[in-house]
Parts: structure tokens; sequence; C-alpha cells
């Protein structure tokens, strides 16, 4: 993986397990989705509560770490049950999606997909976030030219992606890295 020396990152990223969906949008479709004015969703409201919720029990954990793992708990057991009663689509169908291991940021993401899609197509990306099970949707773009990966199996092919809307979803996403940073400081102290 190589970066052009002029790329600037505008967010941390993380690697992280998401379960992964992705569709390469016709033309009008990109166009059409661009075109959309994004509304607060109710799965952005739900992100924003989750977040809260997620900064109390850290506050909680400090002082009783047998109540703020019970808290966690019970907020994953509601974020998952609620992922799966909201369930419509196929593409809402947790089946569709694929536990996929990705580098993360508010921008974009990278991950190793199982074909070359070329640079500058349009796709419309959903994630599951793991463990709360939050469902993002977010159009995007694929940057740079697919790198093959070395590997046995199957050809995989490192595949760039720049989110280009829906600034709730971008915004929940800078939330959990944020989120997942802090774990991963927290496990090293």
């Amino acid at each position: 993986m190589t970066l052009d020396s002029h790329e600037r990152r505008k967010y941390y990223r993380i690697d992280d397990d998401v379960l992964l969906h992705y569709s390469v949008l016709e033309q009008s479709e990109s166009a059409a989705r661009q075109a959309e004015h994004v509304e607060l969703s109710a799965e952005s409201v739900l992100a924003e509560l989750d977040y809260e919720l997620n900064q109390a029990i850290n506050l909680v954990w400090r002082d009783q770490p047998e109540v703020g793992r019970a808290l966690g708990l019970l907020n994953r057991k509601i974020s998952i049950m609620g992922s799966l009663a909201g369930a419509t689509g196929e593409e809402d169908d947790p089946r569709s999606y694929t536990p996929t291991r990705v580098s993360l940021s508010g921008s974009g993401l990278a991950f190793e997909a199982s074909e070359a899609i070329p640079e500058g197509t349009a796709l419309l990306i959903r994630i599951r976030l793991l463990p709360s099970q939050a469902s993002l949707q977010l159009p995007g773009c694929i940057v740079g030219v697919p790198e093959r990966v070395n590997g046995q199996g199957e050809a995989r092919y490192w595949t760039r992606i720049r989110f280009d809307g829906n600034a709730d979803a971008q915004e929940a996403l800078i939330r959990h890295v944020v989120q997942k940073q802090g774990a991963q400081l927290a496990g090293q102290l």
C-alpha cells in the first residue's frame, strides 16, 4: 500500500473489524445520491444517544468497574436487538454484510476487496460498527488504483474509498474511531 505524497489525512485512522456491504452505483444513482439533502435520521439520533451513554458508562467504569461493565453489556444488547428489529430489506439484513478488517477514519476507509474496482467508481457503502451494530450508509468513491495484495487463495485488492457525503454518518464514524482509540489506550495503561 503506497500513498500519494500529496495526500493529507484529516482524521485519525484505526484498524477495525466491521460488517461491510458495498454496491457500485450507476452514474444516475450517484448523481441523485449526491444531490440528496442529509436529514437527521433515527440512526443518527441513536448513534448520538449511544455516544452519550458510552461517555456516562466510562465515568461509572472508573469508580465501579462491575457496574460499568454491566451497563456496557446492556447497551450492546439493546443496540443489537434494535438493529435486528429494524432490518427491513436485504441490504439491512445483517447476513448480507461481510465481516471485514478495515482501515477506518471519518473521511474514508480501506480494505481488501475480492474484485478490482476501477478508480473513480461511485459506491454506496453500508457499515455496521462493532460491537454496537450501529448501521451507517455513506456514498463514496474509489481513490487510487486498487493494488493486488499478495497472499494465498483468491485474488484480493487493497481498495481505498473516500466518503462523499452524509455528514451525520461521518460524524458517527468519527465518534466510533475516537471511542475505539480511547479503549485501545485504556487497555495499554
